[in-house]
């Protein structure tokens, strides 16, 4: 890095850590001189560890009478979840349930049986195994330890301590091979940083059920304070050409020094961790929540994760009397409101920019048995938040919330009758988002009319600007394709975020922005967006946006909308190009791309199969429908996409959108 880096980074460490900050700035700068073989020994200091008498202090406050009167039908779900991992089988994101009982390994690839070493952690090199099917992400997935929230949960229902026995058995197991800090689950602070809030969140359940923590050997809490110091050494933040560069995964890192400090915060130097992680949380919402509450990534995933995780410590830090910030607090109230009015018809986020499926904890149901209606979510925004139109959107999704706090809370949730108001449009001027809909008819149209501005960081961002995700009279259309990959297979990573597999246009063959084979986390900047220019009457709603691909050439976006009888209509103005073709990626199971084309253009029409991404790593067969055309440096194509037949006479009467 250069000096003016060093500097900007020095800022930060000393608002963060105080003069603590200069000994870590130079533990930083000593990891990038020093060979591993000799920094390794820095790491031979030894920890302040857990007090045998260490108390850590639960909400929960119920007992399994309360859980079942709330959730009739989640205990068994638990306990049979409970079960296969006693068994040693565990979900591995989208491969499903995997057998480990014959060897537990911590460090393969359990697709690939790709085997990571044990080395020192800055000595592996995670860039080796880039393009070559193996996938670090499946490797980490069991390291994040999810499976202990389940145990934890099974034993708080049934009382039955084999679940108990088996989490720290299987902690323990973890410890012994995966000695701090060496191997492959410790080159990733954002893992650390999970694994340890699941570790964190199993250890308030069975401390509720014992009332105690003696059973619970020291070993594994002082493994928590390790896990503590790794993040305190290796915090996701740096800087390049003298800004900064950060993403979710800082906020994690804060998130996990607040929750360890907050949770053993019988051991001194564990105090210090609450205010540095509140602290960085606080600057990293002031930075990367936009004014209209989205992430500034320009990934709806890592907006939900970033909330999740704002949420999961705002709770923790609210149970143990901490006063949020105004700004943490009107931040997560935004971004609450953000999820609800970007959800589909079908209760699913859309896939904007890179969507890995990745959670901080998993506290209903065990991954695949989850409600993914993010209505559980936003129950931890109704409570911290004490928002009443959010209880009674989420009063029927508690199933997280109830392991965060006494249940006696959750009646305030059943009385709650304040309805959320959705608007039929919202401008999310920061986030470069724009939606149209209609709950009731199930229309929901999402238009990206911009990307963020300023130091926003593009590593999760596609090309898919002045895209469209289209649904009507609740029928899918065109559909965000997602992320099947980030570095197992470069060509489908670079596939899915190009903009030929967005709804947009492509022009001369070439991409929105530069993306390199090599760079999975990087776009180089080419296009820029013009003003979103918006007008509206009693009955339709127009957005207008532009992607300037150079000082020549250009497309234009139009995007009416009929509030009364739900058509669409799309204009596109193209100038400059020689060519420009039309991608439409379809939703799985639209045949046929459905819309009336008026045009001079002599188009000619191609479908071809898209990798559609139903989850990460999961691929669900679709196509792409690609309408081409020599445009002569200016043209103009419209297309118009009709209500299905039972909408036909409200449909005549709005001239405008049939012409």
């Amino acid at each position: 890095m250069k000096l003016f880096d060093w500097m900007k980074l020095a800022q930060i460490y000393l608002v963060i850590f105080g003069l603590q900050g200069f000994l870590l700035l130079i533990d930083r700068a000593v990891r990038r001189i020093l060979p591993w073989q000799y920094y390794r020994y820095t790491w031979q200091v030894k920890s302040k560890t857990v007090s045998d008498a260490a108390k850590i202090q639960s909400y929960i406050n119920s007992g399994s009478s309360d859980y079942e009167k709330f959730f009739p039908a989640e205990k068994r779900k638990i306990i049979n979840a409970a079960d296969r991992i006693l068994k040693r089988e565990f979900q591995i994101a989208s491969l499903g349930w995997m057998d480990f009982s014959d060897n537990l390994n911590w460090h393969i690839d359990p697709k690939t049986k790709y085997q990571w070493g044990t080395r020192f952690y800055s000595e592996i090199d995670i860039a080796s195994s880039f393009n070559s099917g193996t996938d670090i992400k499946m490797t980490w997935e069991l390291s994040r330890f999810h499976q202990a929230v389940i145990l934890a949960r099974a034993y708080w229902l049934t009382g039955d301590t084999r679940y108990r026995k088996d989490l720290i058995d299987h902690w323990l197991d973890w410890i012994d091979n995966n000695p701090c800090p060496y191997g492959i689950n410790w080159t990733s602070s954002m893992e650390v940083s999970i694994r340890a809030v699941n570790l964190i969140l199993a250890l308030l359940i069975i401390a509720d059920k014992d009332k105690n923590i003696s059973s619970i050997p020291s070993t594994l809490l002082n493994n928590i304070l390790e896990h503590g110091k790794y993040i305190i050494r290796n915090l996701e933040i740096g800087s390049k050409n003298g800004k900064l560069v950060a993403g979710n995964h800082l906020v994690s890192n804060y998130s996990a020094l607040a929750c360890i400090g907050l949770v053993l915060s019988d051991v001194p130097s564990t105090r210090d961790w609450i205010s540095i992680g509140m602290r960085g949380l606080n600057m990293e919402i002031e930075r990367q929540v936009l004014p209209d509450g989205l992430h500034y990534e320009s990934s709806l995933n890592y907006h939900k994760f970033v909330l999740e995780t704002l949420l999961v410590t705002g709770i923790l830090a609210k149970n143990y009397g901490l006063e949020l910030s105004s700004k943490y607090s009107k931040s997560v109230s935004k971004m609450c409101d953000a999820i609800i009015g970007l959800t589909r018809p079908d209760g699913q986020l859309p896939m904007i920019g890179d969507s890995d499926n990745g959670r901080l904890a998993v506290l209903s149901g065990y991954y695949l048995n989850r409600s993914d209606n993010n209505h559980d979510m936003l129950a931890l925004g109704a409570f911290l938040l004490n928002r009443e139109d959010l209880k009674c959107l989420s009063k029927d999704n508690l199933g997280e919330l109830f392991w965060l706090i006494d249940s006696a809370n959750l009646s305030s949730f059943v009385q709650a009758s304040e309805k959320f108001s959705i608007p039929e449009y919202q401008h999310y001027k920061y986030g470069g988002l724009y939606v149209l809909q209609n709950r009731e008819r199930k229309d929901f149209i999402l238009f990206r009319t911009d990307w963020p501005e300023g130091e926003c960081p593009t590593g999760h961002r596609h090309n898919d600007l002045l895209s469209l995700e289209i649904w009507l009279n609740g029928d899918p259309i065109t559909v965000d394709p997602g992320t099947l990959t980030y570095t197992a297979d470069f060509r489908v990573r670079n596939e899915l975020r190009s903009n030929k597999s967005h709804a947009t246009v492509t022009l001369n063959n070439d991409e929105q922005n530069l993306i390199e084979f090599d760079s999975p986390f990087e776009l180089i900047s080419k296009t820029n967006s013009g003003e979103v220019r918006i007008t509206s009457s009693k009955d339709l709603i127009t957005v207008e946006s532009t992607a300037f691909w150079n000082d020549i050439m250009s497309h234009e976006r139009s995007v009416s909308y009929s509030t009364k009888s739900g058509a669409l209509m799309i204009e596109d103005t193209i100038t400059g190009a020689d060519t420009a073709c039309w991608n439409w990626p379809l939703f799985p199971g639209s045949e046929n791309f459905k819309a009336i084309v008026s045009t001079d253009l002599e188009l000619s029409e191609t479908s071809e199969n898209l990798k559609y991404a139903s989850a990460y790593g999961l691929s669900t067969k679709s196509s792409v429908i690609r309408l081409s055309s020599n445009t002569k440096k200016r043209a103009s194509v419209k297309f118009i996409f009709n209500p299905r037949k039972d909408n036909a006479k409200t449909l005549d009467k709005d001239s405008l959108m049939v012409s």
